[in-house]
């Protein structure tokens, strides 16, 4: 979906205007699909969902945006909400060929010459008793993901508020967005992790829930960011809409394979 650029002009948070970049709040819910009815119901336009903010974080469109761009090309966002796409990558998926896999996470675009590196490109680390499959890789940039949203929602940075010349206090994260082409996290967090959690991790065929350490830390890692006021959501795109997070995946499998602590302190980093 097409992303557009948002301008440097100041933000009035006393009105809600069309074209300005603003504040949006904290959404309703938590773990629902994207864009869901909160949006859409507004008159969010489904066909331009993304904007690239001031520091080059992907922001969402303000749903009450005009549909159409002022003539200096700008559309409003939601400063205090990202959209971070993630993707995994296994070849050999399913076979004795798949011994290694690999995540990405995408912030937004970055130069050559951007000292503040925020993309990610994983290798996931060999775990005792764990195969390499392209799902445990895609779980696994959802957890990358969430991890390294934390510093945005306890001090901000997504966007560069003037403290305290411009805002009274930083602009903080409040709306995450997870972007993905894996139906199987979107679907599973959006709906299926709940039923599992009820049925004592069992599917609807009494057989035990796959990968639920990791839908384990997922719920841990929401429910953290919870507590710092985020919402999370999950948006379902097609893979030629996730290219950025794809390319990273694979860049990852390049990588130095990493302990489950080298990880984490990536994330704390």
């Amino acid at each position: 979906m097409k992303r557009e650029h948002s301008p440097s002009d100041g933000v009035d948070r006393k009105s809600h205007d069309m074209h300005t970049p603003h504040r949006s709040g904290r959404p309703p819910g938590n773990c629902n699909r994207f864009p869901g009815p909160y949006y859409l119901d507004s008159g969010g336009d489904e066909d331009n969902l993304e904007v690239v903010g001031l520091n080059e974080f992907v922001h969402v469109r303000c749903h009450f945006a005009s549909p159409q761009a002022c003539p200096c090309g700008r559309y409003a966002c939601h400063l205090d909400s990202m959209i971070v796409a993630v993707d995994g990558a296994c070849p050999g998926n399913g076979s004795d060929l798949a011994v290694r896999s690999a995540c990405g996470v995408y912030f937004g675009p970055e130069d050559d010459d951007d000292f503040n590196l925020r993309n990610m490109a994983l290798r996931v680390p060999d775990e005792p008793g764990m195969s390499h499959t392209s799902q445990r890789a895609e779980l696994w940039a959802a957890v990358a993901a969430l991890w390294a949203s934390d510093k945005y929602a306890e001090s901000g940075g997504q966007w560069p508020c003037e403290v305290p010349e411009g805002c009274k206090a930083p602009c903080r994260l409040s709306h995450l967005v997870i972007k993905s082409d894996s139906a199987y996290l979107v679907n599973s967090m959006t709906g299926a992790i709940n039923k599992w959690k009820t049925n004592g991790w069992l599917t609807t065929k009494k057989t035990p829930v796959a990968n639920r350490d990791l839908w384990e830390l997922l719920l841990k890692r929401v429910a953290y960011l919870d507590k710092l006021g985020v919402t999370v959501d999950w948006w379902l795109v097609p893979r030629k809409e996730n290219e950025e997070a794809d390319g990273l995946a694979n860049a990852g499998l390049c990588r130095k394979s990493l302990a489950l602590r080298d990880i984490f302190s990536v994330f704390q980093d």
